[in-house]
C-alpha cells in the first residue's frame, strides 16, 4: 500500500458513513460503491505474495502480468453499504475489510479477463456467477507463493496456500448468485 493509504481508507469510511442515509435509492447505488473502489485503487495493492503459474512464466519471459483484487472492491463496497452496523461502526472492522480488499495476487491478462467474467454489474442488477472462493479454481488458475523475505518473483514456489475469503462476504454474495449465461465465454467451464 501506499505510505498515505490509511488516508484514503478514512476518507472513504467517513464518506460512507456521511452518505449511508442515500443507500437504497437507485441513483446513489453506483456511486456509493464507487467510492470505496476508488479509495481501495488509490490506496495501493497489497500484494498476497501470490502469484498464478501462468503469470509466473510471463515474469520470467518479461511478458506481461496484472493485478487482480480477488475481493472485488465494488462488491465489498455494496457489503459494507448492506451491513452499515457491523462495518460502519466501528473503524477498525472496516480497516480490515478495506486492507483485504485491497489485497491482489498477480495473474496474467487473460485469467484477469476470465475472472472478470464471473461477476456482472449493469444498470445496478450485480449478479454473481462463481463464488468468490471458487473463481480461481473454475478458472484454471494455480497458484505459486513468493517466500518471505525474497523480492523477486523468480523465487516463487507452488504452494497449496488459500486466500482469505471473509465468511460474511461468501454469506452476502449468496443472494447474488446466478447461472452464468452460455453466451459468456469461459474457458474453463
Amino acid at each position: 500500500m501506499k505510505h498515505n493509504a490509511y488516508a484514503y481508507c478514512e476518507l472513504s469510511y467517513n464518506s460512507l458513513k456521511n452518505h449511508i442515509h442515500h443507500w437504497g435509492d437507485p441513483d446513489w447505488t453506483r456511486p456509493l460503491t464507487r467510492v470505496f473502489y476508488a479509495w481501495c485503487f488509490d490506496a495501493g495493492k497489497i500484494s498476497t505474495g501470490l502469484i498464478s503459474e501462468k503469470a509466473l512464466q510471463n515474469k520470467l519471459n518479461k511478458k506481461k502480468t496484472t493485478h487482480d483484487h480477488y475481493l472485488s472492491p465494488q462488491f465489498i463496497g455494496r457489503m459494507i453499504l448492506d451491513n452499515p452496523e457491523k462495518y460502519l461502526s466501528d473503524y477498525e472492522t472496516y480497516k480490515k475489510i478495506f486492507e483485504l480488499a485491497c489485497s491482489t495476487v498477480e495473474v496474467t491478462v487473460e485469467e484477469n479477463s476470465i475472472l472478470r467474467q464471473y461477476t456482472s454489474n449493469t444498470d445496478n442488477n450485480y449478479k454473481v456467477y462463481v463464488p468468490t472462493d471458487e473463481k480461481y479454481e473454475r478458472a484454471g488458475i494455480k497458484l505459486c507463493k513468493r517466500p518471505e523475505g525474497k523480492t523477486y518473483w523468480k523465487y516463487a514456489q507452488p504452494t497449496q496456500e488459500k486466500l482469505e475469503f471473509p465468511a460474511d462476504l461468501i454469506v452476502y454474495e449468496k443472494q447474488y448468485l446466478a447461472p452464468m449465461p452460455v453466451d459468456e465465454l469461459d474457458t474453463n467451464g
